[in-house]
């Protein structure tokens, strides 16, 4: 039987357009294949620039838990951290405000010590003083915040740990004139 749709109808791709789509097809997956790439190393150069700023974050709360004012100067050290070396360096200064230190922390990994990954910043000060009465900053202690204690005395009144006494002098008045 002899086909009756002639040469034209029998005609298919030539290698030409073949080649030509092909082309296209690989340049197509090219920027694809190059997008996945660069998230890639974008996720992997994320990841270590917060592992980097949590060894920061570390020293820095170490320093403030220390409970001793870091004197002005500078210091390093090595840590071993998420399956990483790191090198930090700290540089201690004055901030113009009396007992507050800023601390500038450089993190890099331990066998390239100039290439810096993360920086933090932190301020240190002296522990805070004990609260009236014993309690604890932290919460843990007995003594809470206003309107928690149970005295009998009005949350305004007695405000300056004297009884309600302005002048402390026992009468529970402010300083007259009679009394200078």
């Amino acid at each position: 039987m002899i086909s009756e749709r002639g040469p034209a109808a029998a005609r298919g791709f030539t290698l030409l357009e073949v080649m030509v789509a092909l082309a296209i097809i690989t340049l197509g997956l090219m920027a694809v294949f190059n997008g996945i790439i660069q998230i890639s190393d974008q996720t992997t150069h994320l990841r270590e620039r917060a592992f980097a700023h949590w060894v920061a974050m570390n020293e820095i709360t170490r320093l403030r838990v220390a409970g001793a004012m870091p004197d002005v100067s500078e210091f390093d050290g090595d840590v071993e951290f998420a399956n990483a070396s790191y090198r930090w360096a700290a540089t201690v200064s004055e901030t113009g405000v009396e007992d507050l230190r800023r601390i500038d922390l450089n993190v890099s990994y331990l066998d390239t010590p100039d290439d810096v990954i993360a920086t933090s910043v932190g301020f240190v000060a002296p522990r805070a003083p004990p609260l009236p009465g014993g309690g604890s900053w932290s919460g843990g202690g007995s003594a809470g915040g206003p309107g928690d204690r149970d005295d009998g005395r009005d949350d305004d009144e007695g405000s300056n740990g004297n009884g309600g006494d302005p002048d402390n002098d026992g009468d529970g008045d402010p300083l007259t004139e009679d009394e200078e």
